[in-house]
């Protein structure tokens, strides 16, 4: 879906540095593309054209994903084009799972935190530790666990993707179970999601849905990694947790049905509360069994009065209350992109929370990576001062 449609969250990696305003193209100092060297530049010329690389070079263009995969060698930590000036990313094989601590779960009524994907370069957040997340008067993390997949929809190791490199799933499990161990330390609740990326993910791509003809593929393989994924979630005490955060964009709304209920009886010894993180479909989605209806509201100033996203949250509001889910959060709330109208981006932001304000049981705001083109930000533009104004009302401050 397009940046303005429910659940688009997942971050584009290629430009942009925090700010109130921008243009398309702005800031390219920070866009790979364009301050690529001639090895890099050279290989992705040659992989996706030279028109292509242009686009790339000004901004605002999104690859497809077979350009992305094009592309993709060039941008590998080993090879030619490394963005990481030729230095390859760590292997993660050797982690060491941390001693799970006597944090457990806080019983809060309302979750207020900020959504940083897993919290690491090359990212770039706008928050770097769970103590600048609380100084937001935020008492959550969001934080995504990144499910790798292949060309026939496979999950696959080795994996590169967003600064880690992971020989295996064990891996992969260790290096999230440890950042959650060290956000749970420093005092936070927890909502973690997974999120089916592709296994070499090159700069400059949003993790995109599967090709529906590969999703079988993907859900046959994913009963084992949801098993290793529930023990991890337990084990380190995360608060909420989504199997697959927005499984209607990734599978398409039947797929993810049939997904997200045979997937229930693997869960059962997270004590934690479950989510099903809607993306927004017109087909009815079956929430029974979790425990938290998950509203992804991104609009921000693209969407206005009477728009999609008013229309999206009573309609999921509706389908929990008629599955008997006892709960409702915003999972996943803001901009996808800096907004160019921030009064209406306020409007709008005032109206979807307010919408909700009465029952809701949490709120946790996108901080779009500072790589991400024309990125909105948390920490110094407007969307700091939203969210600390919330966190005010709430008494958190």
């Amino acid at each position: 879906m397009a940046p303005s449609g429910p659940g688009s969250g997942e971050p584009n990696l290629s430009s942009g540095e925090g700010s109130d305003a921008s243009t398309p193209g702005a800031d390219q100092s920070s866009n790979l593309f364009a301050t690529a060297g001639p090895e890099l530049r050279d290989c992705i010329i040659q992989a996706v054209g030279q028109e292509t690389f242009g686009q790339l070079a000004q901004g605002g263009y999104q690859p497809t994903a077979e350009e992305g995969a094009a592309f993709g060698p060039c941008m590998a930590p080993s090879g030619p084009g490394s963005a990481g000036g030729g230095s390859p990313i760590p292997d993660s094989g050797s982690c060491v799972p941390k001693e799970p601590g006597g944090y457990g779960r806080p019983n809060h009524d309302f979750l207020f935190g900020i959504k940083v994907f897993q919290l690491r370069p090359p990212g770039g957040q706008s928050v770097s530790n769970a103590e600048d997340i609380k100084a937001l008067g935020m008492n959550a993390v969001s934080l995504s666990f990144q499910i790798p997949f292949d060309d026939q929809g496979h999950v696959h190791y080795p994996s590169q993707m967003f600064g880690t490199n992971h020989p295996d799933l064990e891996s992969s499990l260790c290096d999230i179970g440890n950042l959650v161990h060290q956000m749970k330390t420093s005092g936070l609740s927890v909502y973690i999601s997974g999120e089916p990326v592709y296994y070499a993910l090159a700069e400059g791509m949003v993790p995109p849905p599967l090709e529906p003809s590969i999703v079988p593929n993907y859900i046959v393989d994913l009963y084992e990694v949801m098993e290793g994924f529930a023990t991890t979630a337990e084990t380190y005490k995360v608060d909420w947790l989504a199997p697959i955060g927005e499984p209607d964009k990734y599978f398409g709304p039947g797929p993810a049905d049939e997904f997200m209920q045979e997937i229930r009886p693997l869960l059962e010894d997270f004590d934690g509360k479950l989510v099903w993180q809607v993306q927004g479909s017109d087909q009815r989605l079956d929430l029974r069994g979790y425990d938290i209806a998950g509203l992804a509201v991104l609009g921000c100033d693209v969407d206005g009065i009477g728009g999609m996203f008013d229309t999206y949250i009573p309609k999921v509001v509706a389908w929990a209350e008629a599955d008997g889910v006892p709960e409702v959060a915003h999972v996943e709330f803001g901009c996808i992109g800096r907004a160019q109208d921030v009064s209406t981006a306020k409007a709008n932001l005032d109206r979807w929370y307010g919408a909700t304000s009465a029952f809701a049981t949490g709120l946790v705001v996108l901080d779009e990576p500072a790589s991400a083109p024309n990125s909105q930000q948390v920490v110094g533009t407007w969307l700091e001062d939203w969210g600390v104004g919330i966190a005010e009302e709430l008494g958190f401050m």
